[in-house]
């Protein structure tokens, strides 16, 4: 794990990287409310009951916290790649590919406001965001990817499908979903619909069955 450094470049204390982490988690709670282009430095540190002289000793501007969060909120993809390694056979492919779309949904509520941050403007070709995002779902795509081509392998799934691109889109489904999934309420769709409905996509494309 890399050392945490403020925007000198030195190493921060204990103190430090609470103080760091508490402007993040306030960017955090603000960005879940409204844009970016709403919410000033003035705003965070007051959320804190700090100075804003101090959020710039640790970041440039507010969406320099933003892709902080964002890299932060990457860091929990791995314990996701976890539930995708093991048996895809019968009722045990099912509730991998559940556990994956609920632990999906889950870090889609937990980071909303940051993750849609990120990928709006990834879409808009921003360099660091569309970085940020590609290195957290490549692992994803790639997992997949590679039970897909063994399913191949094994004459269960058409030899016709693409591996990467079927794991793409799959996870393109966990995203789009996920980060839009209180609107689908409105269509009398509840979260477990939305995780059984994604766990069926994703154990159907990779299991053929």
């Amino acid at each position: 794990m890399k050392a945490l450094k403020d925007k000198s470049g030195r190493a921060l204390g204990a103190k430090a990287q609470k103080t760091r982490q508490r402007f993040l988690d306030a960017t955090a709670k603000l960005l879940a409310e409204r844009s970016i282009l709403d919410i000033s430095v003035t705003e965070i540190a007051r959320e804190i009951d700090s100075a804003s002289s101090l959020f710039y000793h640790y970041f440039s501007d507010v969406e320099d916290a933003a892709r902080h969060l964002a890299r932060q909120a990457s860091e929990e993809v791995p314990a996701m790649l976890v539930l995708i390694d093991g048996d895809w056979e019968g009722e045990q492919g099912l509730w991998r590919a559940k556990s994956l779309a609920a632990a999906y949904l889950q870090h889609w509520e937990s980071n909303h406001g940051v993750l849609l941050l990120r990928n709006q403007a990834a879409d808009r070709g921003d360099r660091d965001f569309l970085q940020i995002r590609r290195r957290a779902l490549e692992p994803l795509i790639d997992k997949l990817s590679e039970l897909i081509s063994a399913s191949q392998a094994a004459g269960r799934v058409s030899p016709d499908l693409h591996p990467y691109i079927a794991a793409s889109a799959l996870v393109s489904i966990l995203e789009k979903l996920s980060a839009y999934a209180r609107t689908l309420r409105q269509f009398d769709a509840s979260r477990d619909d939305l995780v059984d409905t994604c766990a069926r996509m994703i154990y159907t494309t990779v299991t053929g069955r």
